[in-house]
């Protein structure tokens, strides 16, 4: 079957078209907002200028975001490249991509140009992908991409970038030389903290973005901060956790404190991989005696009628309290499956008592959640 990659993209253009307008409605059909489009930067203490036009304000909160890292590669300056931002508005499906890095956006393009019909190549200075997350699941989904035909090269350190025939290549530290029609740098994000004025006015900024208090207050008393702005999880999902914590604290003086204890991160290959907490390996590096309990997906019967048995639930305990030190989930909508453990890391005590004691239906994925949580 040929895929045409032009309908394909159109329509992820379509969906973030109309995720962009959903929130910018939302946003002016509230009294008293007015939504300014344009490069903002401050001018003073309590001024900013934006679409030529200065905004006099109280007080201030940046969310400015991040944008692709670019690593300093030797000859990389005269290359062609692409990032995520660039692959969301390619017009042409390339032969061969080439994928610098292996974590959530290397990983999900990498699939999804395999699947496209692209031949794709996994490039990743690491021992392993998705470094982050809990290795024992990373070698599984590392496996399934490799089936479907991804190449994955790992402890890979790459010397430089050059042309090949007006192709772009990298050259690796072993020799290895890697040619292909497009080259995607998919080594994460950086803070977008330049240009905006802040160091003007007496905001601290470096490498990791706007230094921030626990209040989410930056150096400048009445500036607040959020989101990948000010480093550490850049996930959406944080900025919006974030978000209302300095309002409050900004407006109404209420001192509240982010706890970062659970946070969920997720990679949306097929399977997902989702995860919350520490890994097995990190729970008994901080010295926990570690309790695992684990099921495989694929011995349920929603998965059986699904057709696609891949995929693992795992469980990390603290093996003399019960506290769940970690959740991790490769499968079929793992990101949907999360939040269960997670109510139950929150919960007193922080235990599976919660989850086991809900009753979850049947046939479905969450049954795995229950299962690994109940037999280990």
């Amino acid at each position: 079957m040929e895929i045409d990659f032009g309908a394909v993209m159109a329509r992820v253009r379509r969906v973030i078209d109309e995720g962009v307008s959903f929130y910018e409605h939302q946003i002016e059909k509230d009294d008293g907002v007015t939504l300014f489009r344009g490069h903002a930067r401050f001018v003073s203490e309590h001024a900013i200028e934006c679409a030529g036009e200065r905004v006099e304000f109280d007080d201030a909160l940046v969310a400015a975001g991040a944008r692709p890292r670019i690593p300093e590669i030797p000859g990389l300056d005269a290359v062609p490249y692409a990032t995520s931002d660039d692959l969301l508005h390619a017009a042409e499906l390339p032969e061969h991509l080439v994928c610098l890095g292996a974590g959530a956006v290397a990983l999900e393009f990498a699939q999804i140009y395999r699947r496209l019909g692209a031949r794709v190549t996994l490039i990743q200075r690491g021992p392993r992908i998705a470094t982050l997350e809990e290795p024992e699941l990373t070698g599984l989904l590392r496996g399934y991409l490799e089936e479907e035909g991804v190449e994955v090269i790992t402890g890979a350190t790459v010397e430089r970038a050059e042309l090949d025939d007006g192709r772009p290549a990298v050259v690796l530290a072993d020799g290895r030389r890697i040619v292909g029609d497009r080259l995607l740098l998919g080594v994460g994000r950086v803070p977008v903290v330049d240009g905006l004025g802040l160091e003007e006015i007496g905001v601290e900024t470096g490498p990791t973005g706007i230094a921030v208090d626990s209040l989410l207050r930056s150096t400048l008393p009445h500036v607040y901060a959020i989101g990948d702005a000010i480093g550490g999880w850049m996930f959406t999902h944080v900025a919006t956790y974030e978000a209302p914590l300095a309002v409050a604290n900004m407006l109404d003086g209420a001192g509240l404190v982010p706890d970062y204890r659970v946070i969920p991160r997720a990679i949306f290959t097929a399977p997902e991989l989702a995860g919350v907490g520490l890994s097995e390996e990190q729970a008994r590096a901080a010295g926990y005696e570690v309790e695992v309990r684990r099921f495989d997906v694929g011995k349920g019967g929603k998965a059986r009628a699904l057709g696609d048995r891949r995929g693992r639930v795992k469980f990390v305990l603290d093996a003399s309290s019960g506290e769940i030190l970690g959740a991790h989930i490769l499968a079929r909508h793992s990101a949907d499956l999360l939040p269960g453990p997670m109510i139950a890391m929150h919960a007193p005590g922080g235990t599976l008592a919660p989850l086991l004691a809900t009753i979850h239906p049947h046939p479905t994925l969450s049954e795995a959640v229950k299962i690994a949580a109940r037999d280990g």
